[in-house]
């Protein structure tokens, strides 16, 4: 067994002037993490210089005396010694949109900000928020509520919507995972954790007979291991058994705290028949720097992830460039669902309407959309001027949103305006 921060990694390493920056967020810890040109893997940060304290609790502690928020172990410290006032589980009481009585009211989603600055100065290079390629948030689940809230907080830290990616802790294993030597995840790679209450499993598995390989992580709880301690080897070797039974699997982690004191004999046997192991701490937030690595070389990558936040089709958009047509991307299989975006404008001609592909995964035969444009006039040589945005609707909802916006003060726009449902 090796721990995971002593991996040597290969393939997606940062060149030029790349930076990624990978953070863990959870209602009780955090950590941050970054991979830049020189580096063989993501380096975790601590908030104590020369220690391994990866684990940040999401909290803040404001000095009675000077006001000033501190997190990490100063926090515990002022708390601790009763010279701070400390705010815990930030994330959860920002997404309940909590107000916090303290010397005055604050907003949590406020000091959740505050947070997470504190947390991104760790890893930042020294030109700032602007020169970091991708940040990549990681969380136990993504939803429109975290992801409206980290957009807003980001906004407000100058990272732009180019910068920002949003993913789970599955999607973070993935990127961990395919990042290492191939023949560390030849066949499925599966991961095990556990922090002392329950055992969860994710279970990475491809689809080899495509190009890239789709990969899938399935995730469940394997229930909780006895009180005793006694019981806990023989046990969780009996769980590693059963859920690793009939499948080929090229290597395991396992993270978290509750695999730490010795315990395993019995089970780390079960774990390495056949299979590598690695045992560690900071999978997630390296795993969230290597997507963003992975992110800007997917024309490289032999592997494309998809869950149920993943777009899981193409949409394409017919235009001209002088003489030639050609199809514009709208929407990319492999997106996240929750922050396509896109806005444009375009110059119409011909006829009152726009005419989308649709490629849906797997399939060969595009499926043809055309969206009328009604009560608009184009007829001869007079051409539209139209603002084109794209955005999500509830669930898996996708609208499209047309404006005629004219040529100003020579051919002003109608004003119309026209939205189309184009998936769902």
């Amino acid at each position: 067994m090796f721990d995971i921060a002593d991996r040597q990694v290969m393939g997606m390493r940062p060149s030029g002037g790349e930076w990624y920056i990978g953070i863990e967020i959870g209602n009780r810890w955090t950590q941050v993490s970054c991979y830049y040109p020189g580096l063989e893997e993501p380096e975790a940060k601590s908030t104590v210089a020369g220690t391994e304290i990866y684990r940040i609790p999401t909290a803040l502690c404001r000095h009675k005396k000077t006001g000033i928020w501190h997190f990490g172990e100063e926090a515990n410290r002022l708390a601790e010694i009763g010279e701070g006032v400390y705010v815990d589980y930030l994330m959860a009481r920002a997404l309940k949109q909590e107000e916090i009585l303290l010397d005055q009211e604050y907003r949590a989603a406020d000091l959740f900000q505050i947070f997470l600055r504190k947390v991104i100065r760790m890893a930042l290079p020294k030109g700032g928020i602007q020169a970091v390629t991708t940040f990549t948030f990681t969380l136990k689940a993504v939803t429109d509520g975290i992801v409206d809230l980290l957009r807003y907080i980001s906004k407000n830290l100058g990272i732009t919507d180019d910068q920002l990616t949003i993913q789970d802790y599955r999607e973070s294993f993935y990127a961990f995972a395919v990042c290492q030597e191939p023949e560390l995840w030849q066949y499925d790679v599966a991961l095990f954790s556990y922090n002392g209450d329950e055992i969860w499993q994710k279970h990475l598995s491809f689809l080899r007979n495509t190009k890239p390989k789709v990969a899938t992580v399935e995730e469940r709880c394997l229930g909780r291991l006895p009180e005793k301690v006694g019981g806990w080897d023989a046990a969780f070797a009996q769980l590693v058994r059963k859920a690793l039974a009939g499948k080929i699997v090229s290597t395991v982690y396992l993270i978290g705290s509750g695999f730490e004191g010795g315990w395993m004999k019995e089970s780390l046997q079960a774990v390495c028949q056949g299979r590598r192991a690695f045992q560690g701490k900071s999978l997630y937030t390296k795993g969230a720097c290597y997507s963003g690595a992975l992110e800007s070389r997917l024309e490289e990558s032999e592997t494309v992830y998809f869950c149920e936040y993943k777009r899981k089709e193409h949409i394409l958009i017919k235009v001209s460039y002088g003489d030639k047509e050609e199809f514009f991307p709208l929407v990319e299989a492999g997106s996240n669902r929750h922050q396509v975006e896109k806005e444009f404008r375009m110059i119409l001609e011909g006829e009152a309407a726009i005419d989308l592909w649709v490629y849906p995964l797997g399939k060969q035969e595009p499926r043809h959309k055309r969206l009328e444009l009604t009560g608009l006039k184009v007829s001869g040589s007079r051409r539209c001027r139209l603002f084109v945005s794209l955005y999500r609707g509830g669930g898996d909802r996708l609208l499209l949103k047309v404006q005629d916006i004219g040529w100003g003060e020579i051919q002003p726009g109608t004003g119309l305006e026209w939205e189309y449902e184009i998936s769902s």
